[in-house]
């Protein structure tokens, strides 16, 4: 169990995910993608921070990133989910930036 009481959980496919809600929002996404509603369904992207076409750096000199949960294309957009039980820490922040830095991504917190 990790310090959000959330507690790493399987899905139907066999992923282990950080949480039951996150396992769960997999298997529906799988439901989805074999019905023909969603395409391209990935786990785990990483946006990586950049700006003006350098690398934005942490303090310890690595790069900054988002790793979202999943994503995918509906309707031919691509959108980015993050599951969320509550919202912590940096999170908001680097949603933020994600969000600003590739507009054309539709951004959601399901």
């Amino acid at each position: 169990m990790n310090k959000y009481h959330a507690k790493k959980t399987a899905c139907n496919q066999g992923h282990m995910h950080a949480s039951g809600r996150e396992a769960r929002r997999c298997n529906d996404l799988h439901l989805l993608q074999r019905a023909g509603a969603i395409s391209g369904l990935q786990q785990q992207p990483v946006f990586r921070f950049s700006v003006d076409g350098r690398p934005v750096k942490l303090a310890n000199g690595q790069q900054a990133k988002l790793t979202a949960d999943f994503s995918y294309v509906e309707n031919g957009e691509k959108v980015v989910e993050d599951s969320k039980g509550f919202v912590v820490r940096d999170f908001p922040l680097r949603w933020a930036l994600a969000k600003a830095l590739w507009p054309d991504i539709k951004w959601r917190v399901v």
